[in-house]
């Protein structure tokens, strides 16, 4: 789960690093001022798209971003591929089953299925339980890193 407080902290602590107002930020990353300010209130969990959009602008870790680690490496990262082709990856390289992943999560099937034909992208919470599941980053899990 995110936990709301780490990631209104880590936002705040970089904007406040780069002098960057809400509206700045808002017109540098596309997402609506008001968002940003539910973030920095702790008041809404954002979206996967927000996150990486937040991240791919502060040049962060999504893992530093959302408190998952107290490192903040500065760097580059790739572009996310599509939910579906990154999970078909996942299986392959972590050699696992769908039926494993879905049930050691607690996605339904239907859900994951879903992600799987690229009908729906998982949610911020998912996308951490993914990473949990495979003992690994949020990048990773989104092909960022």
């Amino acid at each position: 789960m995110v936990n709301l407080t780490k990631f209104s902290e880590s936002l705040a602590e970089l904007m406040q690093e780069q002098n960057l107002s809400v509206k700045d930020l808002a017109k540098a990353t596309g997402i609506k001022g008001a968002n940003i300010y539910y973030y920095l209130r702790a008041e809404r969990l954002p979206s996967v798209e927000s996150v990486i959009a937040l991240a791919d602008y502060f040049k962060c870790s999504t893992d530093f971003l959302l408190g998952l680690t107290d490192e903040n490496t500065c760097e580059t990262f790739k572009s996310c591929p599509p939910f579906s082709d990154r999970l078909d990856f996942l299986i392959k390289y972590f050699k696992v089953s769908a039926y494993k992943i879905y049930t050691h999560t607690y996605v339904s099937k239907a859900r994951f299925f879903d992600w799987k034909r690229g009908k729906y992208m998982p949610s911020l919470d998912n996308i951490i339980k993914l990473s949990e599941f495979f003992d690994c980053s949020v990048d990773v899990i989104l092909g960022r890193g």
